[in-house]
Order: structure tokens, then sequence, then C-alpha cells
């Protein structure tokens, strides 16, 4: 791999770890709704549209818009929005350690849904891996506040991407990626200007907080969908997913300089369990000479 597709990797990094960070900071401003309908439309429009003109491919918006509606409403709007009402009530870190097991949802869902067989050792990967989670959010367990509901959203969305991973990837190969990444994001932001404009707040955010919307939608899913796009088709994706073992540390280190939120010992060993379950599903780890596609 070289130097620069290694730089790429470190980049979609922090680019995806800290937008945790910036949607804990902005969604009191916005709320959930307003917060994920302006990231995904500002992705689109300034960034992934434009990329899919240049490249001469904006007509496959209509050739495959069942599919992109599809992928936008269930795969795209459900999830963010489901982890934008968890940024009310868990830290950053929280939210990405969660999401570090989404390759663990995934290949359980390859074996459920999809009949491929796991192993033994990636059997304990899985196992490991939801330790880890439950161990970060055993204290959150309660229904009684926001935070229970929020880690119940929040696994939810890693299910729902976890599905979404394996249906693209059987069903929808054929699609050109930046493609069903903007038609996807195009149809999520569709989905939700209704409900944004319902809860648009009525104290007009500080312009601190319209920069943080900004990175989220051109930097965080415009740039970042871009990039991981391209490094899919430059390293392959098994290696690409390799950023889900940096998204945690970039959110806690970033989410604890910008926010001021604590890193304790616990949300650390957490981590660390669930990144070397991630690891064992994935293949990386353990006697497994052929590792599971991400």
């Amino acid at each position: 791999m070289r130097p620069v597709h290694v730089l790429g990797l470190v980049l979609l990094s922090c680019i995806w770890g800290s937008a945790y960070m910036f949607m804990r900071a902005s969604v009191p401003a916005f709320g959930a709704v307003p917060m994920i309908f302006l990231r995904m439309a500002l992705a689109s429009a300034l960034v992934l549209l434009p990329l899919l003109w240049f490249r001469g491919q904006i007509g496959m918006l209509r050739t495959h818009w069942r599919a992109m509606a599809l992928v936008g409403i269930v795969f795209t709007a459900l999830p963010f929005v489901s982890l934008g009402y968890a940024s009310h009530f868990l830290s950053a870190g929280t939210i990405a350690i969660i999401q570090a097991c989404a390759q663990i949802f995934a290949a359980a869902v390859a074996h459920i849904w999809w009949q491929q067989k796991i192993t033994g050792i990636r059997a304990l990967g899985l196992l490991v891996g939801m330790c880890g989670v439950v161990l970060l959010v055993w204290d959150k367990i309660s229904l009684a506040d926001g935070a229970g509901i929020s880690v119940l959203l929040t696994l939810a969305a890693t299910a729902l991407w976890g599905v979404a991973s394996n249906y693209t990837r059987e069903r929808l190969a054929h699609v050109d990626p930046l493609a069903l990444a903007a038609g996807s994001l195009s149809w999520a932001a569709v989905l939700l200007a209704p409900g944004a404009f319902w809860y648009w707040p009525v104290e007009a955010p500080n312009t601190k907080a319209w920069l943080e919307i900004l990175f989220l939608g051109v930097i965080g899913s415009g740039l970042g969908f871009f990039l991981y796009f391209l490094l899919i088709q430059k390293v392959g994706a098994l290696r690409t997913v390799s950023v889900t073992f940096l998204n945690p540390i970039v959110a806690l280190l970033s989410a604890a300089a910008y926010l001021g939120e604590p890193i304790t010992l616990h949300m650390l060993l957490a981590c660390a369990i669930t990144l070397v379950g991630t690891a064992i599903t994935l293949g990386l780890l353990g006697p497994i000479r052929k590792p599971l596609s991400a």
C-alpha cells in the first residue's frame, strides 16, 4: 500500500472520528432531524452531486432511483437520525465505540441472511466485541431516561449499517459507488426535509453551530464518502474498513479537546475490547487465512 493511501486512510479516520464530536456539539442548537437534514443536503448538493455531474454520470440517479431511495431512506436517514437523537444524551466517544462494532453486526447479518459461515474464532470475535459494548453501556441500560433509549438507537443504527453493507454488496454491486452515495444522501435529504421544517429551532443557531454543520455536511459526509469509495477502489474494502479502528480513538481525543468530555479508564477498556473483537471478526487477528470481506 502506497504512502498516499495510508495518508488517505488516516485522513478518513480523522474526518469520520471527529464527526461524532461535531454532531454532539451542534445537536443542541439544531435538533436531531434538522441537523441530519442539513448534513445530508450539504453533502449531496455541494460535493457528491457536482462530482457525479463532472464525471458525466448524473443519469445514474434516474436509472437506479429505486435502489437509491431504499438505501437513502432505510440505511441512511433512519440510522443517522437515530445517532442525532443519541447525541443529545451520549458522549461522542461512547457513540463512536458502539459504532466500531458495525463490522460485527455485518458478519452476523451475513451469517443469518446470506448463510455465510462463521468459524469458531470469528464467533469468538463477535462475542468479545459485544462484551466490549456491554461493558461500555452497562450503567446506561435503564430506559428510564434518554441515555438508555439512546444506547438502543445507536445499536439499532449500527445493526442497520450491518444490514446495509451486506445488501449493497449482494444486490447493488453493479451500481457505481459514488452515484449510490450521491443518490442515497439526496433521497435522505428529501425524506427529512418536512421534519426539518417542522422541528426547525425557534432560536436561530449561532455561527459556531453553522460552522459545525458545514463541517458535517461538506467534510464529514461529502468528502468522507468520496474518499471512502476512492480508497475502496485503490486499496480494497478490507483495508478501507481499518478506519473502524481509529474512529473511536479520534472521537475520544477530539471530543476531549473540543467539548471537554472526560476519557475514563472504563471507556478505554471497553474501546480496546470492542476493537479486538472487531479485528478477530474481520480476520485480522487469529489463525484465519481468508479475511472476512467488508
